[in-house]
């Protein structure tokens, strides 16, 4: 599953570690944005970022920023999330309770 983050950007969902949102970050988030910008793990959105995803890649983080607020990510995760694993949350409760 595949979460459309802006523009023509989608990111695999399992991949996400976190979403951050704009306002209000603490001065360590900050650094850790720009250690991620100086490392070239890093991709600019276009337009004002609004939130920042972080990805796990290859055992290291890399941040999306994103003009799509982050309670609008939140929610479009959790859209997704209820469409394709509430289907498998099921089928795994009966699996267990068949091996009772």
């Amino acid at each position: 599953m595949q979460l459309h983050i802006g523009a023509d950007v989608s990111v695999p969902m399992y991949k996400i570690l976190f979403v951050l949102n704009d306002k209000g970050m603490t001065q360590p988030t900050k650094l850790f944005l720009e250690k991620a910008r100086r490392e070239r793990r890093f991709t600019a959105c276009a337009g004002k970022a609004k939130s920042y995803v972080v990805l796990k890649e290859r055992g290291r983080e890399r941040v999306f920023a994103s003009h799509i607020a982050s309670s609008t990510l939140e929610k479009r995760w959790k859209s997704e999330i209820g469409r394709e694993y509430l289907n498998e949350i099921a089928v795994l409760t009966i699996s267990a309770a068949e091996q009772e």
